[in-house]
């Protein structure tokens, strides 16, 4: 019963519509530009991860994934998310004491998962700190308007575009424009260009963006398959694609985009 109960999850999960799109307060030192917030998802069934990651990944969040307790705390200690969404009934260390840890040792805001609706549970996860609880099945809209008034609450602004000249980036809309004009990008290109756009100024190495775009490990993919969309990008983008002044390979070190001074033109929300 409680697999058919996570299948269920999953597939209102998939119902989820699209959010605007958040950004972190922090600015970028180098070139002023506000990074995504950071999410880990730490829940025992791959597929819910999966789809969950998605759904905020969609919405302008980077993730993290963990798949049992422990490997959330290691993830707490080495990359200091900026939220942990929990789900309280992974084997071994389960959410309840995950939170618990979190919540001793830092201030990071706590989302927990269950697919209890017990009113003790849901007290006990706000007795150890938890700052949002829900009930599965839920939609991923509400998941994420969810995270996005937690994130709120903790002080993290959103930025609503990125601008680069006649480049701009509509994390609300899901759009690109270049001159005014939309521009037509595949779901992956989309992802691609505002993993690099939330991260201008810093070069993002092919093994990162794999990760992190296309949510692959480096032995499930390859620096030709980062290489490819990179210069189709450049094709639907660049004046001269030989030449680009906004997606820009760093010898050795991965591909940056560049925002030049246009990042005072951030709109934040």
């Amino acid at each position: 019963m409680y697999r058919v109960i996570r299948f269920l999850c999953v597939l209102c999960a998939l119902c989820g519509s699209e959010i605007e799109r958040p950004e972190r307060l922090r600015q970028n030192k180098e070139c002023n530009v506000k990074e995504q917030p950071t999410i880990l998802i730490a829940d025992d069934e791959p597929q819910m991860v999966g789809v969950i990651a998605y759904a905020l990944q969609t919405a302008g969040f980077q993730v993290l994934m963990a798949y049992d307790g422990l490997q959330a705390l290691q993830q707490v200690e080495e990359r200091r998310p900026d939220m942990v969404i929990l789900d309280v009934a992974m084997p071994g260390i389960d959410g309840f004491e995950v939170c618990q840890r979190v919540r001793s040792e830092t201030t990071i805001p706590v989302l927990l998962l269950t697919v209890k609706d017990e009113q003790a549970d849901v007290i006990k996860g706000l007795e150890l700190g938890a700052d949002d609880y829900m009930t599965k099945p839920f939609s991923t809209r509400e998941l994420v308007l969810r995270v996005q008034a937690v994130l709120r609450r903790a002080g993290i602004r959103h930025v609503a575009a990125v601008e680069s000249g006649p480049l701009r980036i509509d994390f609300e809309r899901h759009t690109v424009t270049l001159h005014g004009l939309p521009v037509e990008l595949t779901p992956l290109e989309y992802r691609l260009l505002a993993c690099l756009a939330t991260n201008a100024g810093r070069a993002l190495t092919w093994q990162a963006l794999l990760k992190e775009v296309w949510r692959l490990e480096l032995w499930q993919g390859s620096k030709e398959m980062v290489k490819v969309q990179i210069h189709r990008l450049r094709q639907k983008l660049e004046p001269n694609p030989a030449k680009p002044t906004f997606i820009h390979t760093v010898r050795g070190a991965g591909y940056r985009f560049d925002a030049g001074e246009t990042n005072d033109h951030l709109a934040a929300l």
